[in-house]
């Protein structure tokens, strides 16, 4: 077995975004947790999303990278922590329109929060043994899966949570980039 490994990403918000916690606040539909607006579980999910829509028809890589119902993850994601401080949450108001009347529509209008910060990192830990070979091939998936991500969280298609995600800690170099795509033929 090998050491234990850490990687690190790095992440450049070019737009706010919003993971909401599933509760409305006062004046708000749907709220951020504003002392933990991008956890774990979100970055996991959307690296693991990332990876299953790079590596199909391949979910067993997937599955193994990630963790599944047969086999658990062994690695273990931290929250993000902004370089600096995370924005104060902005209200962002969406509205239905009527595509008769061309107005809005009853009951159609919510208020939602969003956050952001200039930048911010994350860091994956290992939890469980791999031999040398596999430790090297999950390091890429999460590598490649994570600088794959150009958005997160809700309403990406309306120009939130868009982001440049970098892992500072694996090299993605041409060669990396064909190991990787090899993983959908093997």
């Amino acid at each position: 077995m090998t050491e234990m490994a850490t990687l690190e990403f790095a992440i450049r918000f070019h737009t706010p975004f919003r993971i909401s916690t599933g509760y409305a606040r006062p004046g708000f539909d749907a709220g951020v947790d504003a002392h933990r607006p991008l956890p774990s579980s979100s970055l996991k999910g959307a690296m693991r999303a990332t990876a299953l829509r790079l590596l199909q028809p391949r979910s067993d890589v997937v599955d193994a990278v990630f963790g599944s119902t047969a086999a658990e993850c062994p690695w273990l994601w931290h929250d993000a922590v902004p370089d600096g401080r995370w924005h104060e949450t902005l209200p962002a108001a969406r509205v239905a329109i009527d595509p008769h009347t061309h107005t809005a529509r009853p009951d159609m209008f919510a208020v939602s929060e969003q956050i952001g910060a200039d930048t911010a990192r994350f860091t994956i830990t290992q939890r469980l043994p791999l031999d040398e070979a596999t430790q090297r091939t999950h390091r890429l998936v999460l590598a490649v899966a994570g600088q794959a991500i150009r958005s997160i969280g809700a309403n990406r298609r309306r120009g939130l949570g868009w982001v440049t995600i970098t892992c500072t800690t694996e090299e993605l170099d041409h060669a990396a980039v064909d190991r990787f795509l090899e993983l959908k033929k093997a």
